[in-house]
């Protein structure tokens, strides 16, 4: 018998973190790590932000999705976050539905008031 629930996995690859959203060298990513590096997150520790990240999805379930024309169903979060330094992050991350139980991070775009 089931209960409903359904295990699901949250994929961030580590290179995301390392080598665009925290690389301030990267071509799209820099401004974003500009951002993110302010706020406490370092590229030393991509798992305080792949942390938060998660956390993040899960605080402002189910999100909103969407079918792209070309590719995998989206899901997409939106609200604030807490930073390593203790400030709030208002953040829209895009999610991609993998496989029914597993869902991986595509980017991270700061949201301003």
């Amino acid at each position: 018998m089931t209960d409903g629930f359904v295990a699901v996995t949250w994929v961030v690859e580590h290179a995301k973190i390392t080598r665009y959203l925290l690389d301030l060298s990267h071509k799209e990513g820099g401004s974003k790590a500009k951002y993110l590096l302010a706020l406490g997150f370092t590229p030393d520790d991509p798992e305080t932000l792949a942390s938060a990240l998660v956390r993040h999805a899960l605080a402002h379930m189910p999100g909103r999705h969407v079918d792209p024309p070309i590719g995998l169903r989206r899901v997409i979060f939106e609200g604030e976050t807490e930073t390593p330094d203790g400030r709030s992050l208002s953040i829209r991350a895009v999610w991609e539905l993998t496989t029914l139980t597993e869902i991986r991070l595509i980017t991270v775009v700061p949201l301003t008031k």
